[in-house]
């Protein structure tokens, strides 16, 4: 579960009390609005992310930065440097990460800590099967679980990414449940127009995949790629899709033979169609309302 932490918990921090009125208008309710109404005050933006990034920055320690290597972390990681703030940035490596990425952040940010997962992404299929958009047990295996509880993290998030980021993110959240810390998100309400514009204006390098016709750069057959993601995905990296195809196939192999088969997983004839169903990223064969999301994997 995920709650706004409350400016008068942040108050006990050491840092002066400078969160510019900008920040105050931008975690108003309703949010859908936000972007529509601040869109084009990029100066504002800038100067909100810095001050968010001071007011919040932990006392006795540093930020554990969340560092992707894509235009939001790249962002965010000059932002800091601005601000003044101190960061110890992780890249999580998932071991699906295209190697133009792995390249760019050898070559242009030798400062961020590679951290390797106890288990690959192809280990966990065999347990866990394939992600899918509301499953995403991927990103908590091989990314979240990174970070120790209780630190405080900074993350790219934007809200205009998704409507469930713009209603369930704040600048600072406070994370309950398996895992425990604050996300401090100094770009929350940035549009992408606005995340370029900073990226030109100080001459920030950053992964040529954007300049390949990418609008996001991540693990290659991501869930939240879509079908167009994927189609391109298995035409660049054959080879690892190739791994993620067989790995996919084993686990739907297995737990048919072990009559673990669920609801969902019966709609399909053969682990064939099950993997054409899962990259194509349509209904499930006979249920045209169920997305990706709604499958039960097994009973």
């Amino acid at each position: 579960m995920i709650i706004k932490q409350t400016t008068e918990q942040a108050s006990n921090s050491t840092q002066p009390l400078m969160i510019p009125s900008i920040d105050v208008l931008l975690d108003v309710q309703p949010k859908p609005k936000v972007q529509f109404t601040l869109h084009g005050h990029y100066q504002h933006l800038v100067h909100a992310a810095i001050e968010t990034l001071r007011f919040y920055a932990p006392r006795d320690s540093s930020y554990w930065g969340c560092f992707s290597g894509g235009k939001d972390s790249c962002v965010i990681k000059h932002l800091a440097k601005l601000a003044g703030v101190a960061v110890n940035w992780h890249y999580a490596i998932t071991t699906l990460d295209p190697p133009e990425q792995t390249a760019f952040i050898k070559r242009y940010h030798p400062d961020v800590q590679r951290d390797k997962p106890h288990k690959t992404f192809l280990e966990w299929m065999q347990t866990k099967g394939v992600p899918t958009r509301r499953i995403r047990w991927c990103c908590d295996k091989l990314k979240e679980s990174c970070s120790p509880d209780g630190c405080r993290l900074l993350m790219g998030i934007r809200a205009q990414e998704s409507p469930r980021r713009a209603k369930t993110w704040q600048t600072l959240t406070q994370l309950h449940g398996r895992r425990t810390g604050e996300v401090v998100s100094p770009i929350l309400h940035w549009h992408a127009d606005d995340v370029w514009r900073f990226i030109k204006q100080h001459q920030l390098p950053y992964c040529k995949l954007y300049d390949q016709g990418y609008t996001r750069t991540g693990c290659v057959l991501c869930p939240m790629a879509g079908p167009d993601g994927h189609a391109r995905d298995l035409k660049r990296y054959p080879s690892m899709c190739r791994q993620i195809e067989k790995a996919a196939k084993s686990f739907w192999n297995r737990r048919k033979s072990q009559g673990a088969i669920g609801r969902s997983y019966s709609a399909f004839a053969n682990a064939d169609e099950f993997w054409q169903w899962w990259i194509s990223d349509g209904p499930i064969p006979g249920k045209p309302h169920h997305c990706q999301g709604q499958l039960e994997f097994w009973s």
